[in-house]
């Protein structure tokens, strides 16, 4: 069929832009997985997105420039189109050995031989960057090849095409970010989903190939006239690039700072980050289709994009008005849902939902604007190549706006000012298009009056839409609050380059520091009051370790926190030098508010911090440290699941010295034990040697080497000079206490991870990544691994993992660790049983004098009465006392109990209850 023959309408029309929708659908799985891909090599997820992004629009602008100088001649540009697709799709079948290849020759010998920090980021970016690269480029040469074939074959549409084509590509684009976080990558993990994206370019390829044997009719080279209708069409032509590129930086700023936004509302995971992208490009897929029917019959298209760039910047800012409502939105979906996985997918749902009405208005004006611009040039005959020109120009724009929002606007301005910056972006633009056009006055007089309403409602989202730092830092995806307490003080709040920082005081004198509303840290900074749950845990992960290493020289923490691991660490007077290594440096800056709880770590001489990934920091430095510690944020944020990863356990041995320490800190709450083996299933292979211990009841510290560990530890040691202060503090006053909060050694932990085995949380399979976020949001914890310590028979004694507390020690602070609880109430118990005046501890009176009523009533009871009770509240009583007393008090405090029972004694038993 020839093509002058057809209609816009015909069949082939139809299928060629279906074809198209599978391409977009192909490349944004490739932008969603590259993220994932690079996130492991520059360190951190917010990173690798806005680099992929930026590099995904700067090869599409590249190979889109070049198509609009050397495509011009092409006789069949959809069968270029398809030779492209087949070659990304190619490339994308090597990537993955490609890259794995390439991170061992850099951790290996590259970064190694770098040496300087800032040589080693060059090299980092530029890498990455050369990673994706080439299949970009190819990326950006699709829109102008299958848009100029198209047109060549269904001539004077040239709208109509081209809002068809950004359609289609646009939302094959949302659903593909969609599928990819949602059924590929879970499926068959990052490697298949490469593989997947790229046998779909092939059969993209051979579609178009197919569909397209007949060459095309060239349209004559357009040819620059003189005078002063060249002046014209090169004034022109200045404006519409100008326009676009600047449109397009605007735009690409708002998905980054409406991605660091919502962040705060619906959380950080990889879910939601996918969820937002699809929201984003949905909004310019259906403003691609509105401007369709509407490019061709404009009269004035440079006018129609002039007021709808106006409505771009006008509806950006009316998402701040959206925004401020949805941490109570999101608050409603909390408290509404149950905690099931449908319940999930709704709260997935509505995040998305919420998503769409904050994005989706400014979004579909960014979709109709570069098919109006390219109708623009097409008009004023500047020819084929004005499609690749404006392409490029948008895509350059698009980086300049990723990289201005990142470094500059949101660090400087925070995130509130940072989107109006960029929506008056695009208000200027518009109103600067509108006065081109203006001829009359009463054009004059409709800029006028549209300027003063942009003032009006610029002045109306500073001073009237407040982002409070008690609504942002609240972590409603969590808490299901959509603000903090009033009397809550947030001294510090910052909107750093990676994420939201926010420091605050409750009124019980508990500071907590928090990313993105998810508190990493708390302490109780009012001395006379008991710590915060959070303090054993930082306190042992650097108190613990010390008793495991003879020499300690060096040490590394990766993760800042509230900076309190790195200050008990520097206790140690041997040790001459701590690097703690953290990605955000307004991290750091929050945690000052710690003050004299946590002030070696940044007064110290021998505390060095780092802004930094932890790989590539300890690539470049080459140092073998005695002692590595790894306390992260928790898995179901979207990135850190890498540090939890085969690979990174198999990264750290390389930089611990023969008889190193590896530390790490796994959370039980908000996780599963099937995801906590898939850690284990990392984690146990690589290493000798491991020791668990639980600092609370919902923390594990696992202590791994490479040589045997020793049995029994000298904890004592850690009670000599100011380390034995940081540990009194949180309630450690003895050695067993410590000794006495260990649940698993090797024997253990390779039996709970032989118990989910099959599973492994890896970088190029992130378990974590992709099921901890649901987990979280069902409120699971692995709660029969937590619940070791409270076993109903003394397991952990039995196989000499750890022993009972002697009589005479505490058992330390209270409600922070069960099993020092529950010993507490076994030794009231005791006391009441055997009519002891001292060892009663009062908060546990009641259960006690209960277990010995239960117990001692049904035998104790006269002969006229012991009929009317049951036979089976005896062996009740018994049980109870049993489950209170057996796996807490040592063999020689059952002496008495169960024994050589002195209790028993019915002459006894009305006295022990009356004085109870």
């Amino acid at each position: 069929m020839n093509g002058n023959a057809a209609t816009p309408s015909s069949s082939r029309l139809t299928m060629l832009l279906c074809i198209f929708v599978l391409s977009g659908f192909a490349g944004l799985i490739y932008q969603s997985i590259w993220s994932h891909y690079l996130g492991l090599f520059l360190g951190h997820a917010a990173y690798a997105q806005a680099l992929v992004l930026a590099i995904f629009m700067g090869g599409m602008a590249a190979g889109a420039a070049w198509v609009s100088h050397a495509g011009g001649q092409c006789k069949n540009l959809i069968r270029r189109y398809a030779l492209i697709e087949a070659v990304i799709g190619a490339l994308a079948l090597l990537f993955h050995w490609f890259f794995v290849g390439m991170m061992g020759l850099s951790y290996d010998v590259i970064i190694p031989a770098l040496g300087s920090s800032a040589a080693i980021e060059l090299y980092k970016w530029i890498l990455a960057a050369l990673l994706i690269m080439p299949q970009t480029i190819l990326l950006g040469m699709t829109f102008p090849l299958m848009s100029g074939g198209i047109i060549r074959r269904f001539p004077g549409s040239d709208g109509h095409v081209l809002g068809g084509l950004y359609f289609s590509n646009s939302i094959g684009a949302a659903v593909g970010v969609l599928f990819s976080a949602f059924i590929i990558v879970p499926w068959v993990g990052l490697m298949g989903a490469m593989l997947a994206a790229g046998l779909m370019n092939f059969v993209v390829a051979g579609l178009a190939w197919l569909m397209c044997r007949e060459d095309e009719t060239v349209p004559p080279r357009f040819v620059q006239s003189s005078g002063e209708e060249s002046k014209r069409s090169k004034t022109l032509l200045r404006v519409v690039l100008i326009a676009t590129f600047f449109s397009g930086a605007a735009s690409f700023a708002y998905e980054i700072i409406w991605i660091r936004m919502l962040s705060l509302a619906v959380g950080t995971t990889l879910h939601a980050f996918e969820l937002m992208l699809a929201s984003f490009i949905a909004g310019i897929a259906f403003g691609g289709l509105w401007v369709r029917s509407r490019a061709d019959k404009s009269g004035d298209p440079i006018k129609l994009v002039g007021w709808l760039q106006v409505l771009m910047g006008l509806t950006a800012l009316s998402s701040l008005y959206f925004y401020s409502n949805s941490f109570a939105w999101v608050g409603y979906l909390m408290s509404s849902l149950s905690q099931s996985d449908g319940a999930y997918t709704l709260f997935n749902l509505g995040t998305g939902m919420i998503a769409i009405l904050i994005m989706l208005p400014a979004a579909f004006f960014a979709g109709t604007t570069l098919p109006l611009f390219t109708v623009i040039l097409l008009r004023s005959k500047h020819g084929e190549p004005s499609i690749g020109r404006v392409y490029a120009w948008n895509t350059l724009g698009a980086i300049l706006g990723v990289f201005t929002a990142i470094h500059l606007l949101i660090p400087v301005l925070g995130l509130k000012l940072a989107l109006i910056s960029a929506a008056m972006v695009d208000i200027f633009i518009g109103l600067l298009l509108l006065r081109y056009r203006a001829f009359e006055n009463r054009d004059m007089i409709r800029i006028g009056i549209c300027a003063v309403a942009v003032l009006v409602c610029v002045g109306l989202s500073v001073f009237k839409i407040p982002f409070d730092p008690l609504r942002l830092s609240s972590g409603v995806y969590r808490s299901g609050v959509a603000a903090l307490p009033e009397n809550t003080q947030v001294p510090f709040y910052r909107d750093g380059k990676t994420a939201s920082v926010a420091s605050s005081f409750s009124n019980t004198g508990a500071a907590t520091i928090s990313t993105n509303g998810k508190p990493d840290a708390s302490i109780q900074m009012n001395d006379t009051a008991e710590p915060t749950v959070d303090e054993p845990t930082m306190v042992l992960l650097g108190a613990l370790p010390l008793a495991y290493l003879e020499s300690l020289r060096t040490a590394a923490v990766i993760g800042f926190g509230s900076g309190l691991s790195t200050h008990t660490l520097l206790a140690d007077q041997q040790l001459k030098r701590v690097d703690t290594i953290e990605i955000e440096r307004a991290m750091i800056d929050g945690a000052q508010i710690f003050g004299h709880r946590v002030e070696r770590a940044y007064n110290d001489p021998r505390s060095n911090i780092v802004i930094n990934d932890a790989k590539s920091f300890f690539s470049g430095r080459q140092h073998k440290y005695d002692l590595i510690i790894s306390e992260p944020s928790n898995p179901w944020i979207s990135g850190v699941g890498a540090l939890f990863s085969k690979e990174f356990y198999e990264f750290v041995p390389k930089f611990m010295t023969e008889d190193g320490v590896f530390l790490q800190w796994l959370q039980l709450y908000e996780i599963d034990e099937a995801l906590v083996g898939t850690v284990l299933n990392a984690l146990t292979p690589v290493f000798k040697d491991y020791h668990a211990y639980m600092s609370n009841n919902a923390d594990l510290l696992i202590v791994a080497s490479m040589r045997d560990l020793p049995n029994e530890v000298d904890f004592a040691k850690l009670f000599d000079g100011r380390i034995a202060t940081d540990l009194q503090r949180v309630g450690f006053d003895n050695p067993e206490q410590i000794a006495f909060r260990r649940v698993a050694d090797a024997r253990m932990l390779l039996a709970l991870a032989n118990m989910y085995s099959g599973r492994v949380n890896s970088d190029y399979f992130p378990v974590l990544s992709l099921e901890a976020p649901k987990a979280r949001f069902q409120k699971k914890a692995a709660r029969h691994i937590a619940g070791i310590q409270i076993a109903s028979l003394p397991v952990l004694e039995f196989l000499s993992i750890s022993n009972y507390l002697t009589h005479s020690v505490s058992t330390g602070v209270r409600q922070h660790y069960s099993r020092s609880d529950k010993t507490e109430q076994a030794r009231s118990a005791r006391a009441i049983l055997l009519g002891l005046e001292d060892g009663i501890h009062p908060a546990y009176l009641n259960s006690a004098e209960i277990t010995l009523e239960i117990a001692a009533i049904s035998r104790c009871a006269p002969n006229e009465e012991r009929s009317n009770i049951r036979e089976d509240l005896f062996v009740k009583g018994l049980k109870v006392l049993a489950d209170t007393v057996l796996p807490y008090l040592s063999p020689m405090e059952q002496r008495g109990v169960f024994i050589d029972p002195l209790w028993t004694d019915c002459g006894r038993i009305p006295n022990l209850i009356i004085n109870c």
